[in-house]
C-alpha cells in the first residue's frame, strides 16, 4: 500500500478559534441537512465525559468528538460528527477537517431507544471504531479511499450479539466495507471550506470478508465485485444481523 503524506495542523503551533466561529455553523448545517434528508435527526448527540484525545486517543480536527443519531421507523443511523470540523493547515488551504464523516445504518434495532441505549448498540460501537481509525489516519484515509475505491477493515474489540454467527465466524473480529454508495445517502456534500465525503460503514458476513481477501481476483477487484453484488439487494447501505451473504 502506498504511503500518503500527512498534512500538518497549524493549530499545533497557533490556535485559530476564529476558523470554527466563521465556518463551524455552516458545516453543522450542511451535515445536519444531509442526515435530515434520510430521517429524523436527534437533538442530543453521543459524546464523551472526557475527550479521548486527552488520554492518548486520536486527535480529531477541532477536538470535538461526537456522533449523531437519525431515525426512521425501520432503521437507525449513527454518524460521526467532528471529523469534518474546520481546520487550518501549515501546508495546505483551510479545509473541512479530514474531508469525511462516516456513518452506519442498521435494521433490527429499537428505533425509539433513548440516546444512551443507542450509544451501547453494536451499530454505534462499529461506527465509533471506524471514526477513530479515520481520525488516526487523518487526511490519508480519504486519499486511500479515493485511490482504491473502497476499503475493508477489521474491528477488534467490537462485540456482536451471539446470534451474529454469520458475521463473526469462529470467533473472528467483525469486518466492514467502507465506501459503498447508493442514492439513500448522498456520497458528498458541500462544506463551507471543502467537499465532505459521507462514507458508509457496511457490516460484512464472514464469507464476504473472506471473499475480499481470498478471492481469485485481486483484493481491489474483489471488493468492487462485492460492492456490485451488495447493490443488487434492497437497501444496500444498511447493516443487519440477519442479512444473507451475497457470496
Amino acid at each position: 500500500m502506498p504511503k500518503w503524506p500527512q498534512l500538518t495542523r497549524i493549530h499545533q503551533v497557533n490556535d485559530t478559534p476564529d476558523l470554527t466561529e466563521l465556518h463551524g455553523p455552516a458545516t453543522h448545517d450542511a451535515l445536519a441537512n444531509a442526515w435530515r434528508s434520510w430521517g429524523r435527526l436527534d437533538e442530543h448527540v453521543i459524546g464523551h465525559l472526557v475527550n479521548p484525545s486527552f488520554m492518548g486517543g486520536p486527535r480529531w480536527p477541532g477536538l470535538r468528538q461526537a456522533h449523531v443519531i437519525a431515525r426512521r421507523d425501520d432503521a437507525l443511523l449513527v454518524a460521526s460528527d467532528g471529523l469534518a470540523d474546520p481546520i487550518e493547515w501549515t501546508d495546505a488551504p483551510p479545509s473541512n477537517g479530514f474531508g469525511v464523516e462516516v456513518y452506519g445504518i442498521a435494521e433490527g434495532l429499537p428505533t425509539d431507544a433513548d440516546t444512551m441505549t443507542v450509544a451501547a448498540t453494536w451499530l454505534t460501537r462499529m461506527v465509533m471504531t471506524v471514526s477513530n481509525t479515520v481520525a488516526g489516519n487523518g487526511t490519508r484515509f480519504l486519499d486511500m479511499l479515493e485511490h482504491y475505491g473502497s476499503l475493508t477493515m477489521d474491528l477488534p474489540g467490537v462485540v456482536l450479539p451471539d446470534e451474529a454467527i454469520a458475521f463473526t465466524g469462529d470467533g473472528r473480529d467483525p469486518c466492514v466495507l467502507l465506501g459503498l454508495d447508493h442514492t439513500e445517502i448522498p456520497t458528498t456534500i458541500d462544506g463551507p471550506l471543502s467537499t465532505i465525503r459521507l462514507v458508509n460503514v457496511k457490516l460484512l458476513t464472514a464469507a464476504e470478508a473472506d471473499y475480499c481477501v481470498q478471492g481469485t481476483t485481486g483484493v481491489a477487484e474483489a471488493r468492487g465485485e462485492l460492492a456490485r453484488l451488495l447493490k443488487t439487494r434492497p437497501n444496500p447501505l444498511r447493516s443487519s444481523l440477519d442479512r444473507q451473504s451475497v457470496v
